[in-house]
């Protein structure tokens, strides 16, 4: 028969403060939406998508291109 540990059977819920990304493909995005490369936003930067292919780098104002099927993440 299974222990109970009830100092360790709690529910652990994220931070009222933390942000929450869902996932898409870059194809999947509007032009002009913004997006990021991971679901950590203080490891990468915003980006804006410009074109079907391209999004610009908010920081640098660089554009890169990108795949239709390239994961990214958008704020919820």
């Amino acid at each position: 028969m299974p222990n109970n540990n009830q100092v360790n059977d709690r529910y652990n819920p994220a931070g009222v403060n933390s942000v929450d990304f869902e996932e898409f493909q870059f194809g999947e995005l509007e032009v002009g939406e913004l997006f990021w490369q991971t679901n950590r936003p203080e490891e990468s930067n915003p980006w804006r998508k410009e074109n079907q292919t391209q999004g610009k780098n908010l920081k640098t104002q660089k554009l890169h291109n990108f795949n239709l099927k390239t994961k990214v993440f958008q704020k919820i």
